[in-house]
């Protein structure tokens, strides 16, 4: 027997433990109250974090946010580079660019008027105040403007990732499904080639053997 079904196996065997081997495990980082598991898609390339844990309690100071919970949330990795060069491209849209030119110049004037207001006499005092609210106030919009620029760069980026993992685990099925079905075809055909092969040897078999001892009259 040729045994041409070997191959194809032996390829899909390699292929099926090329999807073993696919996700490489990093290290698992405690942070606080989260824990941090490192990723890493062998296929793609892409890197990843796994978020789980956090509190949920309501911060006695007005100012800070309750802390959000996370159970196995993806998140992709970025460098800080990489991060900003990204997240610069997001705020260059229309929706961000001319809110965010704004807010920075209006922090840039309310700054100037706090120095002029702390350098003037105290009678400027609730001026002086009064800047210093807008200025806070304007510093937490834009801060916000980034967060939410932030958020929707996540995800973006992580449907991208997503959509590059589910078409490489496409094209792995269907390797899988390819070699498996070559092998199974060549592995029926050689399985039918023997029967055909066995079954000739036992009917030249039968022919000499009563050929051989011939009936008597």
């Amino acid at each position: 027997m040729k045994k041409l079904w070997l191959f194809p196996m032996i390829f899909f065997l390699l292929i099926l433990l090329a999807g073993h081997l696919r996700w490489e495990k990093g290290p698992l980082q405690h942070t606080d109250a989260y824990q941090v598991q490192h990723t890493k898609d062998q296929w793609t390339g892409q890197r990843w974090i796994i978020l789980y844990g956090g509190m949920a309690e309501e911060s006695a100071e007005p100012d800070n946010r309750p802390y959000p919970l996370y159970s196995g949330e993806w998140l992709p990795h970025f460098t800080r580079e990489e991060l900003d060069l990204r997240l610069e491209e997001v705020l260059s849209r229309p929706e961000y660019h001319g809110k965010r030119q704004l807010l920075q110049q209006r922090i840039k004037d309310l700054e100037m008027q706090v120095v002029r207001s702390g350098e003037e006499a105290s009678e400027a005092e609730t001026d002086s105040d009064a800047a210093r609210q807008a200025l806070y106030e304007a510093t937490w919009e834009l801060n916000t403007l980034y967060a939410g620029a932030k958020q929707v760069l996540l995800a973006e980026y992580r449907a991208e990732a997503k959509k590059r993992e589910l078409i490489a685990t496409i094209v792995w099925g269907f390797l899988l499904v390819v070699t498996f079905s070559i092998a199974l075809h060549y592995f029926l055909a050689e399985v039918k080639r023997w029967k055909q092969v066995h079954e000739t040897y036992e009917i030249v078999e039968y022919v000499t053997k009563n050929n051989r001892y011939p009936l008597g009259k």
